[in-house]
């Protein structure tokens, strides 16, 4: 169903460069004392794209590259963009890595990642500008790879240290600008088919535990055609990750949500690191996102030694929905070439 891969070489482009394959680099990141929290993904080929479903099986991942960029502040969204970019640019050398999808420019040097923001672009109102270093504070000792599939997660630093400055424009003006110093995240998924293919819909999230750990955890429902699967992981600056053995997802207050799709308001996980029980739920406090497919979330966790909220990103999608053509049409608007 999934392939499963950790470790920080998870970076470097695996797929093979044909038709209908897709790779995207995604990053967040939050600063709890200004509420505000930020969504960075570059897309080489974009398979959520109404344009890249509709050219499947041809899909040309360099035609359909671009980026999605999301800035957030008390759990409401400041300013957004996805975008299919005309100039684009992927240069690896040994284990560094530069992207470029239009404005937008990712580097990785080491065990570091900067990021530079600009997604202005003609006759557009609002803008972000800014760069923020991702700085991984775990060594990993642990190296895990399970699953095929046609859809790879490759989970690389799911703990980082984030620093940088923000501004949000309007037209030339600056609107409101910020020094950014929170904790983040990278991943990195690729495939070889319409997210579809191997499933319904997934739950997938990030989320502090305390100052040391992160929990990361996904889940597909059980469908017809697929299992459940559960699989989680414990984040921390000493141990690095570590796989949640006998990981069980349950989902809670299942609601019915405006865009018919029936979603869990919070996720209970439990299982075992290192012989010992683990129990957290996490509560989907905040939608930042929300549409006919998709949901994306700004999550808290409690747990019974950390009674504290903590907070995180999540998300739900709603895979099988990309094939409806109403669906298609309806997410065409937002998207532009620059």
């Amino acid at each position: 169903m999934m392939h499963v891969k950790v470790g920080m070489d998870g970076d470097l482009p695996m797929r093979v460069q044909e038709p209908g394959t897709y790779e995207w680099w995604y990053f967040d990141a939050i600063d709890e004392s200004q509420e505000l929290a930020i969504t960075i993904i570059f897309f080489d080929g974009m398979p959520m794209s109404p344009y890249w479903l509709e050219a499947l099986p041809n899909a040309d991942s360099r035609e359909y590259s671009g980026y999605a960029v999301s800035l957030y502040r008390r759990g409401k969204k400041l300013a957004g963009f996805v975008h299919h970019t005309e100039h684009n640019e992927i240069i690896t050398h040994q284990d560094e890595l530069h992207i470029r999808m239009g404005g937008m420019t990712f580097r990785k040097s080491g065990d570091s990642y900067i990021i530079g923001i600009d997604t202005e672009y003609p006759d557009s109102v609002n803008s972000i500008h800014g760069e923020l270093t991702f700085h991984n504070t775990h060594e990993q000792k642990h190296t895990f790879e399970d699953g095929e599939g046609n859809h790879c997660w490759r989970l690389i630093a799911p703990q980082c240290k984030v620093e940088g400055t923000l501004s949000l424009f309007q037209y030339d003006d600056i609107y409101s600008e910020w020094t950014f110093n929170g904790h983040g995240y990278h991943d990195c998924n690729s495939g070889t088919d319409a997210l579809y293919a191997d499933y319904d819909d997934w739950y997938w999230g990030r989320c502090h535990i305390d100052n040391d750990q992160t929990i990361i955890y996904y889940h597909y429902p059980m469908s017809r055609e697929n299992e459940e699967l559960n699989i989680g992981f414990i984040a921390d600056s000493v141990h690095g990750i570590k796989k949640i053995e006998e990981c069980r997802i349950q989902l809670e207050n299942i609601k019915l949500t405006s865009s018919l799709m029936r979603i869990a308001s919070s996720i209970n996980i439990r299982g075992t690191i290192d012989g010992k029980e683990l129990n957290i739920r996490i509560r989907h406090a905040h939608a930042l996102e929300f549409g006919p497919f998709y949901y994306r979330y700004m999550i808290e966790s409690e747990t019974n030694q950390h009674p504290l909220k903590n907070h995180g990103i999540a998300e739900y999608f709603n895979a099988k929905r990309l094939k409806s053509r109403l669906v298609r049409t309806m997410i065409k608007t937002p998207m532009q070439r620059v």
